[in-house]
């Protein structure tokens, strides 16, 4: 069924005077160069830019009471809002410009239907880079979900039907597969699970630590099992992948390779461990395979069970989507599975879940606080959610 629906456009916002000092050499997505303050995920001068979000065209940089030319004395991402100062730019010293520029916010709005009432939309509130879709009153039901994106019109917005539950998404998570961790949760043993990982089980840009999934997952398992006597560890590195973690001479993490330590892990003294590197994703199959049966041989010498978290979804360009309702397809989350079920591993199926969003009515977009690889506390629920159904029997 086609169905028009007529949407608001995105709230579009303008800065004026913007003080930013520009370093020199060419902007780099959120890695390099002054990131204008306003399109930070974490608020104005606090994380990394949001994809998309500014107006590249719109962006005036002055200097001195002189509006300075693009491409000749500052240089521009247009996809970040990064700036950066060429060779021969009229800017001297530390290079302090005043920026204008405007940039547009998302928003999810409702078409929201009830017995005897006409169907209506109701407005969401804009954010950055996640909206939520409104509340509605009782006695309501939520027909769709309508996705205003960066610059959307109102005319172009997405229509993402609620057709189905979060139940009904299916995931391939596996219980039963944890019978040490699980017989010592049943008697009321010590059982110290460690959550293993990169920037997201180091708490990426959940709200808090306790919004995060390790301790979402600490306080689930202590209700579940509430004769537990129960520690959730986490030994994580923002940015890393797991091969910094075992062979460091080999390869480095470029900041924090001290910290990537293995026997850190070894040292937690887990009877479970929890893995969770969206960054081995890049890899590649013959890594994949060398770097896992490794941690696997690693993990039973100290007689720590396993459990494998397939990832979050991403921004779009990282994973090949052409969209937000774009089914998995990438080849670590199939490896994984295969390697699973190869050595009988427990797998906590996140994956599925963020691949079923858009039939729950939302575009999976909207869960990732910066706009690229973190996701909310929505985010981090899921796994949470995922991980928990490996505590079945």
């Amino acid at each position: 069924m086609v169905v028009a629906v007529t949407a608001e456009p995105s709230e579009i916002v303008q800065v004026t005077r913007e003080w930013l000092t520009l370093p020199r050499g060419a902007p780099d997505r959120w890695i390099r160069g002054a990131v204008l303050r306003q399109i930070q995920t974490l608020g104005p001068g606090r994380g990394t830019p949001a994809p998309g979000a500014v107006d590249a065209a719109s962006i005036t940089v002055s200097y001195r009471g002189s509006v300075l030319r693009a491409g000749k004395d500052y240089l521009v991402d247009p996809e970040w809002g990064s700036l950066g100062r060429p060779a021969g730019a009229r800017v001297a010293g530390p290079g302090r410009v005043a920026v204008s520029y405007r940039y547009a916010l998302r928003r999810l709005d409702s078409w929201v239907g009830c017995d005897r009432v006409p169907d209506r939309i109701v407005k969401g509130v804009s954010h950055l880079t996640t909206p939520q879709p409104p509340t509605i009153r009782d006695g309501q039901r939520r027909i769709a979900n309508i996705f205003i994106d960066y610059f959307g019109k109102g005319a172009d917005a997405d229509i993402f039907p609620v057709s189905e539950r979060p139940n009904q998404a299916g995931t391939r998570s596996t219980p039963g597969r944890l019978p040490a961790t699980m017989a010592k949760l049943g008697e009321g043993r010590p059982v110290r699970v460690v959550c293993w990982g990169d920037s997201v089980t180091e708490g990426g840009d959940a709200t808090s630590p306790e919004a995060a999934y390790p301790a979402l997952l600490r306080r689930r398992l202590q209700l579940k099992f509430p004769q537990a006597r129960l520690e959730v560890q986490v030994v994580a590195v923002g940015a890393s992948n797991s091969r910094q973690w075992l062979y460091p001479n080999r390869f480095r993490h470029e900041t924090r390779q001290d910290e990537c330590d293995w026997l850190r892990v070894v040292r937690a003294q887990p009877d479970l461990v929890a893995i969770e590197f969206v960054n081995d994703a890049g890899l590649g199959t013959a890594a994949w395979d060398e770097t896992y049966r490794d941690i696997l041989g690693r993990f039973r010498a100290i007689g720590a069970e396993v459990v494998l978290i397939t990832p979050h979804f991403t921004w779009p360009p990282l994973m090949g989507f052409q969209g937000w309702r774009s089914p998995e397809c990438r080849p670590y989350v199939g490896f994984l599975f295969k390697f699973a079920e190869e050595h009988r591993l427990a797998v906590a199926d996140a994956s599925s879940r963020w691949a079923h969003l858009w039939k729950e009515g939302v575009p999976y977009i909207t869960l990732l606080r910066n706009g690229i690889n973190h996701p909310d506390d929505r985010g981090h629920a899921i796994f949470a959610d995922e991980l928990l159904k490996c505590f079945e029997t």
